[in-house]
């Protein structure tokens, strides 16, 4: 009741209806071998990097920091408007923000100079009317204005990492930098 209450929630009427069907789904397909005629959800990763170094996280490695391509190693506006205005004209019902890296580091300039962040993009798949829009996150970069920001941008979701309590958490989530840094608190 309560996973119902919350989904109910986040939509109208007629979009929880749309958002059962879509769920559904997820179930159905694999269950008949069905890929269907578009995906049911959209991963865009819109940066492959981290302003962390978790121990237990595979992109420290060498081997993957020498597989990513880019100096900055983040999707270009252009590319990711390109993602979710395709994914709104074929019916993706979700896109989720995040993969590998930090999402909340998103910062680029579009064609005119002007600067989109994280929450631009978020607000830009809500004008699209994707159904569910997702996010994982460590969230150390969101302040009071970005969470403002987020909250105004209606995602569905925003998952954040929690590896442990204080001082576990320090251990694993404390960036190099910051590691001799006695007052900083992940």
């Amino acid at each position: 009741n309560i996973q119902e209450e919350f989904e109910k929630k986040q939509f109208s009427d007629e979009q929880y209806k749309e958002f059962l069907k879509y769920r559904k789904e997820w179930y159905r397909r694999p269950l008949e071998f069905d890929p269907g005629d578009q995906p049911l959800s959209v991963n865009c990763e819109l940066v492959s990097t981290c302003n962390l170094g978790c121990s237990m996280c595979y992109t420290i490695t060498e081997d993957f920091q020498s597989s990513v391509v880019g100096a900055t190693r983040m999707l270009p506006w252009k590319v990711v408007k390109g993602i979710i205005d395709e994914s709104a004209e074929i019916g993706v019902k979700s896109i989720s923000f995040s993969w590998r890296g930090e999402s909340t580091l998103y910062r680029v300039k579009d064609e005119n100079g002007n600067i989109i962040t994280f929450t631009d993009v978020l607000k830009y798949a809500r004008q699209k009317n994707i159904l569910e829009i997702t996010c994982l996150t460590h969230g150390q970069l969101i302040d009071e204005q970005m969470a403002e920001k987020i909250v105004e941008a209606e995602p569905n979701w925003i998952n954040f990492s929690i590896d442990g309590l204080e001082k576990e958490y320090n251990k694993i989530r404390t960036p190099k930098n910051k590691k001799n840094d006695k007052n900083y608190n992940a």
